[in-house]
């Protein structure tokens, strides 16, 4: 397969200098770009900032907002059999970014934010091939769901509502960790709960997951 995976937290630039973010060390993409070369897939990464080493044979594009990660991947997707969303994209981005440090002074700084493009939305509808030379092909699209409360409920609503093939859901507690616990579904069946692995082991299990996904896409 094609495999475009996305990694990393993006940035929201507030001035020059400031930004809105996350914790996301970039870990579990990174993971998932190595288990997928391991596997013998052509892998494209489009990876935000992080200190993570990158795979040797893949393809890596640099971004930092979730703008630019967007257009990264509408500009690959099509290139791609499988999407593996793993990055933590900001949900919202400044209305307006300083064009020049902010000062600090006495009062109170209120920054009025909008939401950021939904990626992964985006991809669920555009994963049937539209033009001509793909007609009939179907990219496998996998998505990642932190969740902090009813994890299964809301990432199994996530998968329906985004139209993925593939949810895996993981609480705060595997941000930057070296291992965590996850769980993984499919439209069609029942949860899979892998407990205490390491990232490289959640990372193969995912691609083989895609892997079969995408073999039946092809029956």
């Amino acid at each position: 397969m094609r495999i475009l995976i996305t990694a990393g937290g993006t940035r929201e630039y507030i001035d020059p200098v400031r930004f809105i973010s996350n914790a996301s060390s970039g870990k579990m993409g990174y993971a998932l770009a190595r288990a997928a070369l391991k596997a013998g897939h052509q892998v494209t990464l489009i990876t935000a900032t992080t200190t993570q080493r990158e795979p040797a044979g893949a393809k890596s594009i640099r971004v930092e907002s979730t703008s630019e990660m967007f257009e990264a991947v509408k500009k690959y997707f099509s290139r791609c059999d499988c999407l593996i969303m793993a990055a933590a994209v900001a949900d919202y981005t400044p209305v307006r970014s300083a064009k020049t440090k902010l000062k600090k002074g006495g009062n109170h700084l209120a920054i009025k934010l909008k939401p950021t493009p939904d990626i992964l939305k985006w991809a669920g509808k555009q994963r049937k091939g539209k033009r001509k030379e793909e007609k009939g092909k179907r990219r496998i699209v996998v998505g990642f769901a932190l969740e902090d409360k009813n994890l299964r409920v809301n990432a199994e609503k996530k998968l329906t509502d985004k139209n993925l093939d593939m949810i895996v859901a993981n609480s705060p507690a595997a941000i930057a960790a070296d291992k965590s616990d996850v769980q993984i579904k499919t439209p069609n069946s029942s949860w899979i709960k892998i407990e205490n692995a390491t990232k490289a082991a959640i990372a193969k299990k995912v691609v083989y997951l895609a892997e079969k996904l995408y073999q039946a896409k092809l029956k």
